[in-house]
């Protein structure tokens, strides 16, 4: 199995660069030839993602993507479908909050005509007017459908309450008001500001030959060049509130909660991120060994589940635990939890918590890339997400250097226990005022927020 870096093609729309030195640069090509896979998996992102949605049309650069499936200057969305059908290939679209990525695979004999395809798609997009109508009502319809689901809507809410006005907080399919308002005029521009080669780049494997995407990726780059002196966009690093805050999603009638609790996060490339991360594989990872899960399902039976956990972006994103306890058992397992994070905070992990997460993460690092497809999303992450080359590859040998001290330091650091963001979706009549005292919040500060309200 061979890897091989192209210099020029489409994959990964990054955003975190200063300004660009000629009207056209090359785009980054990585691949991995494997002639044992039957299939060609292919992604080619944009380095740019949600967080570039303009202010009053969230949801953007989600729609855009979406659309470029929708119909090109030779082909309707009907034909693309079974042009891609008739391939036996597959073809979608995810948005990112810093990546939009196009991502595809076809067997290796069909490859040449489906680049031909994905070239289309990239850089002749008609954006139809009927599509938009259409796309618009199943992008709502999807937004209303989340209210029944509890678990996502309370991320979502969760996650906008903590990043406040930050473009991280903002729901990357968008919200209802907002898609609704989106108009062809700005899928065009958007299309015209990050569909450029500067900020393309392709990542895949299979059965190819780097001469064909060689030349399918200059073809692409000529076809989108950038402008010169183009700025990308950089957002700013988030920052936690002053104070701790509760915000009570109410949703009538509710047997369960959901609750969310956190604060920002930490870069993938900060020094104290592989202690954090041992650290919180001992107190919230998804192992019966962990505190968390051992004193609120273990023990206590509260909920079926209670874990924590990292969000990697360019800037910090999130560390948050999430649990779902009986809205009975609610108000104590808050209490419980904001109490476990005090304690993890002062006293840290103790030895055989530390043993036990190293031994488990190291054990299961090699998994981190046992596969092609593994090794595609490492690169996807690594060129989105400005990580070293290798680093998805580092995980052992960093946590084997790691000692307890290294992990309880970290921990003392990085714990904001006084400025947590807490999300509760539940029943406001029946929990305001013990979900307050849980959190040690006057109960005149608690916001209650309709779960209908986006």
């Amino acid at each position: 199995m061979k890897s091989t870096k192209v210099a020029v093609l489409v994959t990964t729309i990054f955003l975190s660069l200063n300004l660009l030195p000629s009207a056209s640069l090359a785009m980054d090509v990585s691949f991995e030839r494997d002639p044992r896979l039957a299939l060609v998996y292919l992604n080619v992102a944009i380095r740019a993602g949600s967080v570039t949605d303009p202010d009053q049309k969230t949801g953007l650069t989600n729609f855009m993507g979406e659309m470029l499936l929708r119909g090109t200057k030779a082909r309707s969305k009907e034909q693309l479908d079974l042009a891609i059908d008739q391939m036996g290939a597959e073809l979608a679209v995810e948005t990112r909050a810093e990546a939009m990525i196009l991502r595809g695979a076809v067997l290796a004999s069909q490859l040449e005509p489906f680049l031909a395809l994905v070239s289309e798609v990239l850089t002749q997009p008609t954006f139809p007017d009927t599509e938009v109508r259409k796309l618009k009502s199943e992008i709502s319809s999807q937004i209303l459908a989340e209210l029944g689901n509890d678990a996502s809507l309370a991320v979502r809410q969760f996650t906008r309450f903590l990043f406040q006005d930050h473009p991280y907080g903002r729901p990357i399919v968008g919200t209802i008001r907002e898609v609704g308002s989106l108009t062809r005029d700005d899928l065009v521009a958007h299309y015209d500001k990050i569909v450029r080669d500067n900020l393309l780049l392709v990542i895949g494997t299979g059965d190819a030959e780097e001469d064909l995407l060689q030349k399918w990726s200059e073809g692409l780059a000529q076809a989108r060049p950038a402008e010169a002196k183009r700025e990308r966009v950089m957002v700013a690093a988030p920052e936690n509130a002053a104070v701790r805050r509760l915000l009570l999603i109410d949703k009538p009638d509710r047997t369960q909660t959901q609750i969310l609790l956190g604060q920002i996060g930490i870069r993938l490339t900060d020094d104290l991120y592989f202690p954090l991360y041992v650290g919180n594989h001992a107190f919230g990872g998804r192992s019966f060994s962990a505190r968390l899960m051992q004193e609120i399902r273990v023990k206590r039976g509260w909920s079926y589940g209670a874990t924590s956990s990292f969000r990697a972006g360019l800037q910090p994103r999130s560390w948050h635990v999430h649990l779902f306890p009986a809205s009975k058992n609610s108000p104590e397992a808050l209490e419980l939890t904001l109490g476990l994070i005090g304690k993890l905070k002062a006293d840290g992990i103790k030895q055989e918590e530390f043993d036990f997460a190293r031994t488990s993460l190291m054990n299961g690092a090699g998994f981190m890339y046992d596969t092609p497809a593994k090794r595609v999303e490492n690169d996807l992450l690594e060129k989105t997400l400005d990580l070293p080359e290798g680093f998805m590859k580092s995980y052992a040998g960093r946590i084997s250097r790691i000692s307890l001290e290294d992990v309880n330091s970290a921990l003392r650091k990085f714990l904001h226990t006084d400025k947590l963001a807490i999300a509760v979706l539940g029943t406001a009549k029946d929990l305001k005022a013990p979900l307050a005292e849980a959190a040690k919040i006057p109960e005149n500060r608690v916001l209650v927020k309709p779960y209908t309200e986006e």
